[in-house]
């Protein structure tokens, strides 16, 4: 027998197989064991979620030799030549190649016949709103007052495009997409009977690119099983169906969080070359941003995603970097990108302008906002005008407005800013060695303190570095006002953004240690060292100095 493909080979053959569709099941179930069957029905929805396999279904149990029952036996003649399409009493329609008024007229005459071995002649016509006005027109009066024995079973993808006429003259159901969560339990029975090891990945993968298609899940199923046999990992998938590594996606929007165009732009590179179809691109980075949105406006709202916990930590982890305006704003260019590719535009070209408009885009700024800092007090509002405005702000005078010194040794803040646009986490990780050798050029000791702080948190443009367990001395050092209002400064002057810095310990972690190079030489911790050695610590301050070794004397 030749190889049957798992799209017809797990087609469903009972009501109850068929997939996250209860609604509709149940209502024709309920029609059949009552009596109630109309003359006409209306199957509506996405392609691959069931329609056609519901009415032939339906057929069986109308036409079953113990019917009609909601459970037909699949064993009787009329059952078998039903699922095989072989039957002269149920026949399907393709509407899309029968469109015009010819053949309905053909139809409409052949109604008049009884069923052959049946009792009912059931009409199945796909994709029906493909009718010509004419045609439609012509099938009106036949829908409206079918002889008793006829039933018209009607399935489309496109409802809209069906006339109103038509409509009132059937019962419509309306079939929905079929959930990632139901896929994904559906593909795990398939690979079970085909005694398939397939990681939950990979499961998860396929039923997103599904698109919620019963259907096209059990094709793309079908597909990497003949590329990767037996065992399938979700690498494997990727690579049988051409889609975009998920590490891309997050290096792509790290890249785009960090405004890095160049980053950008070699991503980009890779994704030609590595010949993954753009328009596939461009869908799996909405589903990206999606993602990332969902979880901005609601980390609890975690359980609607169905992601791994892994997969969770790392979206919760770049979702940080945007606010949800900035991601509305990212789906919207991504959106817009659809419509470029069908400009007939080079296709790289206009992926490159897209990458780097995203990257180059501003922070969102709720407009709310900017009057809530505008109504605050001058003293308040003191020297930040030039951060929202790009020029110092003025009294009416003339005189500009001073910045009030800090009011706490080592803790106050150079005046709550303003800003023209916002920081993330992802933008100062990208640039922090760059500043931390703009921060030696003004102070060897600072940088050298800095450098060993982790950047944990960037809110509302404050920044948040944490030292380890041992960091203690260093926090002390970098809190003394002079060192504040440098390393602040630095910081504005390097970023070109209004930014405030705040130091923690983090008593769980300790610093990391420093290499000397030297073979001969031991890790150790300097900041240890530093805290445990008050003239060490003393003498760095006065010279501006810098621990670049340390060599363990025997």
């Amino acid at each position: 027998m030749s190889y049957q493909v798992f799209a017809r080979k797990y087609r469903p053959q009972v009501f109850e197989d068929i997939v996250a569709q209860e609604h509709v099941t149940r209502t024709v179930q309920n029609a059949v064991k009552n009596d109630r069957v109309g003359s006409g029905y209306l199957f509506c929805g996405p392609r691959g979620t069931g329609k056609t396999t519901t009415a032939r279904i339906l057929a069986k149990a109308l036409n079953c030799v113990n019917g009609p029952t909601p459970n037909p036996c699949g064993t009787c003649a009329p059952c078998i030549e039903i699922a095989t399409g072989t039957s002269l009493d149920v026949l399907e329609i393709d509407a899309a190649s029968n469109t015009g008024v010819d053949d309905i007229r053909t139809l409409r005459e052949n109604v008049r016949y009884l069923p052959t071995g049946g009792k009912k002649r059931i009409y199945i016509i796909d994709e029906v709103h493909r009718l010509s006005g004419a045609a439609f027109d012509a099938l009106l009066k036949t829908l409206e007052e079918p002889p008793p024995h006829v039933i018209f079973i009607f399935a489309t993808t496109e409802p809209l495009k069906v006339p109103e006429t038509i409509l009132s003259r059937t019962q419509r159901f309306d079939f929905k997409r079929v959930s990632a969560g139901d896929l994904v339990e559906h593909l795990r029975k398939v690979v079970q009977a085909e005694n398939l090891d397939v990681d939950e990945a990979a499961l998860q993968l396929l039923a997103r690119k599904a698109d919620g298609s019963v259907r096209d899940s059990l094709s793309l199923l079908d597909q990497v099983a003949a590329f990767a046999g037996n065992t399938i990992t979700q690498q494997e998938v990727i690579e049988a169906l051409g889609l975009v590594d998920r590490q891309t996606l997050f290096d792509f929007c790290d890249a785009i969080a960090a405004r890095d165009s160049r980053q950008v732009l070699q991503l980009t590179s890779r994704i030609i070359e590595a010949g993954v179809d753009v328009a596939d691109f461009v869908h799996e980075l909405l589903e990206h941003f999606r993602i990332l949105m969902v979880l901005a406006v609601d980390k609890e709202s975690s359980d609607l995603l169905r992601l791994a916990k892994e997969e969770l930590e790392a979206y919760s982890k770049q979702a940080e970097n945007f606010s949800v305006g900035d991601l509305v704003r990212l789906m919207k260019i991504a959106a817009d990108l659809n419509y470029d590719l069908k400009s007939g535009l080079d296709e790289r070209l206009v992926l490159e302008m897209t990458g780097i408009k995203m990257a180059e885009m501003e922070t969102t700024v709720r407009f709310q906002e900017i009057l809530e800092r505008l109504d605050q007090s001058p003293q308040e509002t003191a020297g930040v005008g030039a951060d929202l405005f790009g020029q110092s702000k003025k009294k009416s005078d003339g005189a500009a407005l001073a910045r009030p010194e800090p009011a706490e040794a080592g803790l106050a803040e150079p005046g709550p800013p303003v800003f023209s646009r916002g920081i993330n986490l992802a933008q100062l990780k990208a640039g922090w060695e760059t500043f931390l050798g703009f921060m030696r050029q003004k102070s060897q000791m600072l940088a050298s303190q800095l450098a060993m702080a982790e950047l944990r948190k960037v809110s509302d443009n404050e920044v948040l570095l944490v030292f380890g367990a041992s960091g203690a001395a260093s926090k002390q050092v970098v809190e003394r006002p002079e060192s504040f209002n440098l390393i602040t400064t630095a910081l504005r002057e390097h970023f070109k953004v209004a930014v405030r810095v705040r130091f923690d310990i983090d008593s769980t972690k300790d610093n990391p240690p420093v290499e000397s190079g030297k073979k001969n030489n031991t890790k150790m911790d300097i900041a240890k060292l530093i805290e445990s050695s008050p003239r060490l610590r003393r003498l760095l301050e006065k010279v501006d100095g810098e621990i670049i070794g340390v060599r363990k004397v025997e």
